[in-house]
Order: C-alpha cells, then structure tokens, then sequence
C-alpha cells in the first residue's frame, strides 16, 4: 500500500478540496521502467481505495484513469489525487499510464499538470487525426499511447505514425457505436470481428506500435475473458486492458512468452548456427523470431 490511513485522501475527494490535496503534492523523480505490456489495468483516478493497492498490482501496466468511469463532478479532484499519489509511489516496478479525457474536454489540462510527475506515457483517448496528436506532443515529453477508437483513426491506422507513439488500444465498444454496429456481434466466432482485430494488429505491428487488446466488460466471466486473450495473441496484439487483477493474471500467462528457452535458442544459433531442438529446425528466421521475445 502507498498510504496506511486514506481517511484524509476519502475526505479530499469528498469535498473536492483542491488546496488542501495540493499541500500533499511534491513532484518526486524516480526509475521509469517499460514493461512486456501483457497487462493494462485500469484504475480509475477517483478510487482510492484501488489507487492506495497500485504498488502491489501484478498487472505490467497501472493505466491511471481520468476518463470513462469517472463521475464528472469527480474529474478534477481525480487530477490532484492522482497526482498525490505519483508523489508518493516510489521506485515502481511496473509502467505507469495516465489515461486523460479527450483533449477538447479537459484533457489538455490533464496533461498540462501532470507533465511534472514521473511516469512512462499519457494515453490519449477520442483521436481523430494525427494533428490531435501533435496537440498532445506540444504539451509533453511523455511517451503517448492512443486509443484506436474512433472510425477516422482506425481507417487510416497504416499511416498513423508518430514518433511518440508507443502502443495503441483498441476501445471496441466505441469503435462500432461510432461505426453504427450493434455490440451484439463481439463474439469470438464472428469473422467481422476478427476482421477488425488482425487489422488492428497487423497496421499496429506493421509500424512498430504495440497492439494492446480490447477490455472485456464481463468482468465475472473469467472463461470468456480467457478465450478472447487466446484469440487476440494468436492475432499478433501482445496483450489487453484489464479492470480487475483476475483478468491480469490470465492475461500475464496467456501472453507470456518462454523466455528461458528463448534464450537456449539464441544462445545456441549465435554459438553454431542452424541446429534442431525438440523437433524445432531453427534456422536464421526462427532465431530473429526469439531474439525478438528478449529484446521486448
């Protein structure tokens, strides 16, 4: 936990006390690190409760959330007691990612204030050209993930690039409200579905962008969850968006990858070129394939 006693933070919040969070702000500098990105959690900036448990989270990245799921009147405050507690997380050992509001709405000011806090990234939200990006890139020095949510983004996703750009997430819930498609067909068997996400991976990974999965809502149906995790990594996306830490850990041992016998591969080809392991010929495209696992 960042904080034994959150009474103080629970009354914060409660009263939108913006001068009495600030006096608990002091901008710390630590280790940022990167992560395999198996695992995005979302945890929302007005739970504290969630906020105070981000150091003993399993998940690879702790996505700090400003946008969906926080009340309006709590926005705001969210911002500060964000902020609080980046002030206090010391040496973390997973990525952090602050999800702002879309930049016309607030999010500007998100960044604009948190810029001054130690993290890895701002994920933008609500994006529809790559000029919205440069109005993110002017205000940060933060690496920017963005969501692949709207329908102008996602049909220009091949040539979507920037250089601050690190991972995109698809929101596929707002994806097809925007498309006019009804949410009745997200079903792991539906070949339109599918056609959504091997393009989503493929234009991803085609610019050297990490492809993070859609978050499952049905957060009780572990089962479900499963499935879609299996399904997104055979369609090359490295992991998904998590709202509970049952989900991370499917995630985190669905897209986990056999470092240790990566590295039996590597090790051997450098030292005698092509051999044959288990059955498995490794020649020069099988070993650039698990040189790749231990350089991510």
């Amino acid at each position: 936990m960042i904080f034994e006693n959150t009474n103080f933070l629970e009354e914060i919040l409660k009263n939108n006390d913006i001068k009495k969070a600030l006096a608990y702000i002091k901008p710390i500098k630590t280790n940022l690190v990167t992560t395999k990105k198996r695992s995005a959690l979302m945890v929302s900036g007005h739970q504290i409760k969630h906020l105070n448990k981000i150091d003993e989270l399993k998940a690879d990245i702790i996505m700090l959330n400003l946008e969906d799921g926080v009340p309006k009147d709590k926005k705001e405050i969210a911002r500060y007691l964000i902020a609080i507690f980046l002030s206090n997380y010391k040496n973390p050992n997973k990525e952090i990612v602050i999800r702002v509001n879309p930049l016309n709405k607030g999010g500007k000011e998100d960044i604009k204030f948190l810029e001054q806090f130690s993290f890895k990234a701002f994920r933008i939200p609500k994006v529809n050209s790559i000029e919205d990006v440069d109005d993110a890139f002017f205000l940060t020095n933060k690496d920017l993930h963005i969501s692949v949510e709207t329908k102008e983004i996602f049909v220009n996703l091949k040539d979507f690039t920037h250089p601050k750009i690190k991972a995109f997430y698809i929101g596929i819930y707002d994806l097809l409200n925007e498309l006019n498609i009804s949410h009745s067909i997200i079903n792991p068997e539906n070949p339109f579905i599918h056609k959504l996400l091997t393009d989503f991976s493929l234009y991803s990974n085609y610019n050297s962008i990490t492809p993070i999965g859609f978050v499952y809502q049905h957060y009780k149906d572990l089962e479900g969850f499963k499935n879609w995790c299996l399904l997104q990594k055979n369609m090359g996306i490295k992991g998904v968006g998590c709202i509970t830490p049952a989900q991370v850990e499917i995630a985190n041992r669905i897209f986990d990858e056999n470092i240790e016998f990566a590295k039996i591969i590597v090790k051997r080809f450098e030292r005698v070129g092509p051999f044959t392991i288990d059955g498995l010929y490794v020649d020069e495209p099988i070993y650039k394939n698990y040189l790749r696992i231990l350089q991510n």
